[in-house]
Protein backbone atom coordinates (compact mmCIF):
# COMPACT_ATOMS: atom_id res chain seq x y z
CA UNK A 1 0.00 0.00 0.00
CA UNK A 2 1.69 3.30 -1.19
CA UNK A 3 1.67 6.72 1.23
CA UNK A 4 0.09 8.62 -0.67
CA UNK A 5 -2.59 11.39 0.96
CA UNK A 6 -0.52 10.23 4.44
CA UNK A 7 0.53 13.46 6.11
CA UNK A 8 3.44 14.03 8.25
CA UNK A 9 2.27 15.45 11.72
CA UNK A 10 4.32 18.42 12.40
CA UNK A 11 7.24 18.19 15.03
CA UNK A 12 6.87 21.37 17.03
CA UNK A 13 3.78 23.16 18.14
CA UNK A 14 4.35 26.78 18.26
CA UNK A 15 2.40 29.64 19.82
CA UNK A 16 3.29 33.41 19.96
CA UNK A 17 2.38 36.36 21.30
CA UNK A 18 3.24 39.82 20.47
CA UNK A 19 1.85 43.06 20.55
CA UNK A 20 3.48 44.23 17.30
CA UNK A 21 1.62 43.52 13.86
CA UNK A 22 5.14 43.67 12.25
CA UNK A 23 7.11 41.28 14.68
CA UNK A 24 3.88 39.18 15.17
CA UNK A 25 3.38 38.66 11.34
CA UNK A 26 6.82 38.04 10.73
CA UNK A 27 7.26 35.40 13.42
CA UNK A 28 3.99 33.68 12.10
CA UNK A 29 5.12 33.97 8.60
CA UNK A 30 8.30 31.97 10.09
CA UNK A 31 6.61 29.40 11.46
CA UNK A 32 3.95 28.56 8.93
CA UNK A 33 6.73 28.47 6.16
CA UNK A 34 8.56 26.14 7.86
CA UNK A 35 7.75 22.16 7.25
CA UNK A 36 8.59 21.03 10.87
CA UNK A 37 6.45 23.57 12.50
CA UNK A 38 2.72 24.26 12.99
CA UNK A 39 1.28 27.54 14.72
CA UNK A 40 -1.48 26.46 17.09
CA UNK A 41 -1.98 29.86 18.45
CA UNK A 42 -1.00 33.63 18.21
CA UNK A 43 -2.05 36.43 20.22
CA UNK A 44 -2.20 40.02 21.04
CA UNK A 45 -2.33 40.50 24.46
CA UNK A 46 -0.84 39.05 27.47
CA UNK A 47 -4.43 38.11 28.18
CA UNK A 48 -5.47 35.95 25.43
CA UNK A 49 -2.33 34.11 25.45
CA UNK A 50 -3.02 33.45 29.49
CA UNK A 51 -6.25 32.08 28.84
CA UNK A 52 -5.07 29.73 26.22
CA UNK A 53 -2.03 28.78 28.16
CA UNK A 54 -4.62 27.32 30.72
CA UNK A 55 -5.46 24.51 29.02
CA UNK A 56 -3.17 23.90 25.91
CA UNK A 57 0.84 23.31 25.73
CA UNK A 58 2.71 24.14 22.45
CA UNK A 59 6.34 22.90 22.15
CA UNK A 60 7.39 26.22 22.17
CA UNK A 61 6.05 29.53 23.46
CA UNK A 62 7.42 32.59 21.86
CA UNK A 63 7.27 35.70 24.04
CA UNK A 64 7.44 39.80 23.68
CA UNK A 65 7.71 41.80 27.34
CA UNK A 66 6.28 44.97 26.11
CA UNK A 67 2.89 43.79 26.06
CA UNK A 68 -0.14 46.30 26.67
CA UNK A 69 -1.81 44.41 29.34
CA UNK A 70 0.43 42.04 30.96
CA UNK A 71 3.76 41.95 31.09
CA UNK A 72 5.37 39.29 29.42
CA UNK A 73 6.95 38.26 32.49
CA UNK A 74 4.20 37.59 34.06
CA UNK A 75 3.15 34.84 30.58
CA UNK A 76 6.67 33.53 31.00
CA UNK A 77 6.23 32.63 35.29
CA UNK A 78 2.94 31.34 33.94
CA UNK A 79 3.75 29.51 31.51
CA UNK A 80 6.91 27.54 33.05
CA UNK A 81 4.53 26.86 36.06
CA UNK A 82 1.33 25.51 34.21
CA UNK A 83 3.66 23.22 31.65
CA UNK A 84 7.20 22.84 33.01
CA UNK A 85 7.92 20.70 29.72
CA UNK A 86 7.38 24.10 27.58
CA UNK A 87 10.18 25.46 26.26
CA UNK A 88 10.17 29.41 26.50
CA UNK A 89 12.01 31.80 23.80
CA UNK A 90 11.32 35.48 25.28
CA UNK A 91 11.50 37.43 21.95
CA UNK A 92 12.33 41.37 22.78
CA UNK A 93 13.73 44.72 22.16
CA UNK A 94 13.97 44.74 25.93
CA UNK A 95 18.21 43.77 26.82
CA UNK A 96 18.28 45.91 29.88
CA UNK A 97 19.71 43.48 32.83
CA UNK A 98 17.21 43.46 35.12
CA UNK A 99 14.49 42.46 32.14
CA UNK A 100 17.00 39.62 31.24
CA UNK A 101 17.51 38.15 34.78
CA UNK A 102 14.37 37.77 35.83
CA UNK A 103 13.24 36.38 32.50
CA UNK A 104 16.13 33.35 33.01
CA UNK A 105 14.85 32.75 36.80
CA UNK A 106 11.12 32.82 35.85
CA UNK A 107 12.15 30.16 33.43
CA UNK A 108 12.97 31.40 30.04
CA UNK A 109 15.21 28.68 28.23
CA UNK A 110 16.58 31.55 25.49
CA UNK A 111 16.35 35.56 25.31
CA UNK A 112 16.49 36.87 21.72
CA UNK A 113 16.74 40.54 20.89
CA UNK A 114 14.46 41.55 18.11
CA UNK A 115 16.99 44.33 16.98
CA UNK A 116 19.47 41.55 16.86
CA UNK A 117 20.87 41.76 12.69
CA UNK A 118 21.35 37.58 12.99
CA UNK A 119 17.76 37.10 13.99
CA UNK A 120 16.84 33.82 12.23
CA UNK A 121 13.27 32.93 14.40
CA UNK A 122 13.20 29.31 12.45
CA UNK A 123 16.65 28.58 13.58
CA UNK A 124 15.31 29.78 17.12
CA UNK A 125 12.32 28.01 17.50
CA UNK A 126 14.74 25.27 16.25
CA UNK A 127 17.16 25.26 18.99
CA UNK A 128 15.05 25.83 21.98
CA UNK A 129 12.82 23.15 20.95
CA UNK A 130 16.06 20.38 20.69
CA UNK A 131 17.05 21.50 24.30
CA UNK A 132 19.15 24.39 23.32
CA UNK A 133 19.14 27.56 25.19
CA UNK A 134 19.50 30.58 22.18
CA UNK A 135 20.47 34.11 22.98
CA UNK A 136 21.62 36.85 21.38
CA UNK A 137 25.43 37.01 21.13
CA UNK A 138 25.19 40.10 24.15
CA UNK A 139 23.02 38.46 26.30
CA UNK A 140 24.87 34.99 26.11
CA UNK A 141 28.22 37.37 27.03
CA UNK A 142 26.51 38.89 29.96
CA UNK A 143 25.29 36.06 31.35
CA UNK A 144 28.72 34.40 30.55
CA UNK A 145 30.08 37.36 32.20
CA UNK A 146 28.00 37.20 35.22
CA UNK A 147 28.78 33.63 35.61
CA UNK A 148 32.58 34.58 35.70
CA UNK A 149 32.24 36.89 38.55
CA UNK A 150 30.02 35.16 40.60
CA UNK A 151 32.53 32.08 39.71
CA UNK A 152 35.16 34.43 41.23
CA UNK A 153 33.79 36.29 43.95
CA UNK A 154 32.59 32.58 45.39
CA UNK A 155 36.69 31.46 44.93
CA UNK A 156 37.64 34.49 46.91
CA UNK A 157 35.13 34.75 49.35
CA UNK A 158 36.78 30.93 50.35
CA UNK A 159 40.37 31.59 50.11
CA UNK A 160 40.35 34.88 51.66
CA UNK A 161 38.77 36.93 54.22
CA UNK A 162 39.35 40.22 52.60
CA UNK A 163 37.30 41.95 50.10
CA UNK A 164 38.62 42.66 46.78
CA UNK A 165 37.52 45.28 44.19
CA UNK A 166 35.75 43.45 41.88
CA UNK A 167 36.59 43.95 37.57
CA UNK A 168 34.22 46.64 36.31
CA UNK A 169 30.89 44.90 34.56
CA UNK A 170 28.77 46.43 31.64
CA UNK A 171 25.20 45.66 31.37
CA UNK A 172 23.38 44.31 28.29
CA UNK A 173 22.31 47.83 27.45
CA UNK A 174 26.03 49.19 27.64
CA UNK A 175 27.53 46.66 26.32
CA UNK A 176 24.86 46.98 22.71
CA UNK A 177 25.53 50.72 22.98
CA UNK A 178 28.88 50.13 22.62
CA UNK A 179 28.85 47.67 19.81
CA UNK A 180 26.74 49.79 18.02
CA UNK A 181 29.74 52.74 18.66
CA UNK A 182 32.47 50.45 17.69
CA UNK A 183 30.67 49.53 14.30
CA UNK A 184 30.57 53.16 13.51
CA UNK A 185 26.83 54.47 14.47
CA UNK A 186 26.46 58.10 15.73
CA UNK A 187 24.55 58.30 19.51
CA UNK A 188 21.19 59.63 17.33
CA UNK A 189 21.68 56.58 15.21
CA UNK A 190 22.19 53.81 17.82
CA UNK A 191 19.07 55.72 19.85
CA UNK A 192 17.50 55.45 17.10
CA UNK A 193 17.87 51.12 16.61
CA UNK A 194 17.13 50.97 20.64
CA UNK A 195 14.43 53.31 21.01
CA UNK A 196 15.53 55.15 23.38
CA UNK A 197 16.41 59.09 23.12
CA UNK A 198 19.93 60.50 22.69
CA UNK A 199 20.41 61.55 25.65
CA UNK A 200 19.97 58.21 27.25
CA UNK A 201 22.41 56.98 25.17
CA UNK A 202 24.88 59.82 26.03
CA UNK A 203 24.31 58.80 29.92
CA UNK A 204 24.86 55.26 29.08
CA UNK A 205 28.10 56.33 27.35
CA UNK A 206 29.87 58.51 30.78
CA UNK A 207 28.34 55.33 33.06
CA UNK A 208 30.73 53.19 30.35
CA UNK A 209 33.68 55.45 30.70
CA UNK A 210 33.92 56.04 34.39
CA UNK A 211 33.46 51.84 34.41
CA UNK A 212 36.22 51.41 31.88
CA UNK A 213 38.30 54.16 33.72
CA UNK A 214 38.95 55.71 29.62
CA UNK A 215 38.06 59.39 28.44
CA UNK A 216 36.42 58.36 24.60
CA UNK A 217 34.63 56.11 22.85
CA UNK A 218 37.35 55.02 21.42
CA UNK A 219 39.17 54.04 24.28
CA UNK A 220 36.46 52.72 25.17
CA UNK A 221 35.92 50.30 22.31
CA UNK A 222 39.78 49.21 22.46
CA UNK A 223 39.26 48.03 26.04
CA UNK A 224 35.89 46.35 25.22
CA UNK A 225 37.69 44.51 22.96
CA UNK A 226 40.89 43.68 24.99
CA UNK A 227 38.42 42.08 27.08
CA UNK A 228 36.49 40.37 24.91
CA UNK A 229 33.18 41.89 25.96
CA UNK A 230 32.65 42.50 21.75
CA UNK A 231 33.73 41.94 18.25
CA UNK A 232 36.51 44.10 17.21
CA UNK A 233 35.38 47.00 14.82
CA UNK A 234 34.00 46.05 11.68
CA UNK A 235 33.00 48.51 8.93
CA UNK A 236 29.22 49.51 8.92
Amino acid sequence: MGHEGMQRSPVIDVALVDDDPHYRGMFASAVQEHPEMALVHVAATGLDMLGWLDDHRPDVLLVDLGLPDVPGLEIVKFGAMRWPQMSIAVVTLFSDEPHVMACLEAGAMGYILKQSPALDVSATILDIANGGSPMSPFIARYVLQRLRQSTKTAKTEMSSPKVEQEPAVLTVRELSILDYVARGFRVSEVAQLLGIQASTVSSHLKSIYVKLAVHSKTEAVYEAVRMGWIASPSPR
